[in-house]
């Protein structure tokens, strides 16, 4: 199935539209004709063989990569546009497409690709044909401050979205929205690669806030949802999107585990089922599902393929056409059941231990979490001599309420004999933080360094 594998859009010689880009239709012609345009600049034969490929805006970002594709580049993607980020990849190539206003400041010596001339006798293509060579890499969010090379080929990109064709049906030509990034393995795959192969528009706005997502649903009538769980929670608070619930063909989210609760009070409120992807940069997609009920949580349904194995300490052990190694193992606890599904039980990563006393942060922040006075929690080890946890906290209504009518010691006091009802008081958090949202950065992924700072100030 995955070898023969090709694009809808590339087939023929149609006009048909492939992208919303600042709510003007841009036609398959288009594309083509501005993917020349590019083509015509860069030569691998006076050029290095990889580019650093960074741009927010998801319309050109998509030209830049189908034409140094085409022209057998590596095309490196930065996770973010830190300049940091940005100064260490252009020292591994010089070569740099996308936004320049971000590198020009940097004082490093460059290409800019959009700056070169047109090569002559140029002979531009009349149609594209979908990329089945050459290697994307990709970086890992980098939250710890260290981010790591993923090289991902075209083949294996392929086979994956072979696999979401083949597990989700679209219908009636749906437009694709996001709010999340293309530069991340995920947003790639769903909001750009996936409609784009298969002949689907592609609506080039990143959605920040659920206002625009509701403005999106009232210009199109069929629509798919590409989100992660923090940009959910947030909508489920005030859920804008209920009047046009019914333009909603399918919701997605990745990047994170969304809270069970957040998954059916969305499904209460939209009359659909948000479809969890499960996997990583590393991996690609491993499984999804889609839970409308607490009383009997779905597990996870591998894709097709794919089958799960537990090692020792329950870790589970990857079998997948996306990944070259058997038995690949993840850093993740779990259970495989009869039916080939399987649940997590957390993180491996997550399980420490306080003065001889294993603790698992997941459920820690999963029972800090089940408070009435919590809406978020992330628990972390803070960096020291002496392991000490700290909870960053987002308080509901009511434990805003009473911070603002106690103090912030009650309201410590107060959680913590929560976390006391279960966990014994060398498990428990000692400091605590009270923040408006958990901060996450452009991939959708809580950014570590960020929660550590909040803790640089003594109590």
């Amino acid at each position: 199935m995955f070898s023969t594998f090709q694009s809808k859009v590339f087939q023929s010689n149609n006009v048909s539209v492939c992208f919303n880009h600042e709510n003007k239709a841009v036609t398959q012609r288009q594309f083509v004709s501005d993917v020349n345009r590019l083509l015509a600049k860069y030569s691998p034969a006076t050029a290095p063989t990889s580019v650093v490929l960074y741009s927010t805006n998801t319309y050109k970002f998509a030209v830049s990569l189908m034409a140094l594709t085409l022209r057998g580049c590596t095309v490196i993607l930065p996770p973010n546009g830190q300049p940091e980020t940005l100064k260490a990849l252009l020292q591994q190539t010089p070569c740099f497409l996308g936004d320049s206003e971000l590198v020009e400041p940097l004082g490093i010596d460059f290409i800019n690709i959009e700056n070169l001339p047109e090569q002559p006798g140029f002979f531009p293509l009349a149609q594209l044909v979908w990329p089945k060579e050459g290697n994307l890499v990709f970086y890992t969010s980098g939250s710890t401050g260290k981010a790591k090379p993923i090289v991902k080929s075209w083949q294996t990109i392929n086979k994956e979205l072979s696999i979401l064709s083949s597990s989700y049906a679209l219908k009636c030509m749906p437009m694709f929205i996001a709010s999340v990034s293309h530069q991340h393995i995920y947003g790639l795959l769903f909001r750009l690669l996936w409609p784009l192969s298969t002949g689907h528009v592609v609506d080039t706005d990143l959605l920040h806030y659920p206002e625009h997502i509701a403005a999106k649903l009232k210009d199109a009538k069929q629509v798919v949802l590409i989100s992660s769980p923090a940009q959910l929670k947030r909508l489920r608070a005030d859920n804008v999107l209920i009047e046009q619930k019914s333009h909603l063909q399918w919701i997605f989210s990745s990047g994170g585990p969304l809270a069970n609760e957040d998954a059916v009070s969305l499904f209460s409120q939209l009359n659909k089922p948000i479809t969890q992807v499960f996997g990583s940069t590393e991996t690609g997609g491993i499984a999804y599902r889609q839970v409308t009920s607490l009383e009997n949580v779905s597990s996870w349904q591998p894709f097709s393929g794919i089958k799960m194995s537990v090692g020792t300490n329950d870790r589970l052990l990857l079998n997948s056409p996306l990944v070259n190694h058997k038995d690949y193992p993840l850093d993740d606890r779990g259970l495989v059941l009869k039916s080939g599904q399987f649940k997590l039980l957390g993180r491996l990563d997550r399980i420490i231990k306080l003065e001889e006393k294993r603790l698992s942060l997941d459920e820690l922040e999963h029972h800090l979490a089940s408070s009435e006075w919590v809406n978020d929690v992330k628990v972390i080890v803070l960096p020291g001599a002496r392991q000490v946890i700290g909870a960053v906290v987002v308080l509901s209504q009511q434990g805003v309420k009473h911070l603002q009518s106690e103090s912030k010691l009650a309201t410590n006091k107060l959680l913590k004999e929560h976390a006391l009802t279960r966990f014994e008081r060398i498990c428990t958090p000692k400091k605590w933080r009270f923040i408006e949202q958990l901060p996450y950065n452009s991939q959708a992924k809580l950014n570590l360094k960020a929660l550590e700072h909040l803790f640089d100030k003594v109590d």
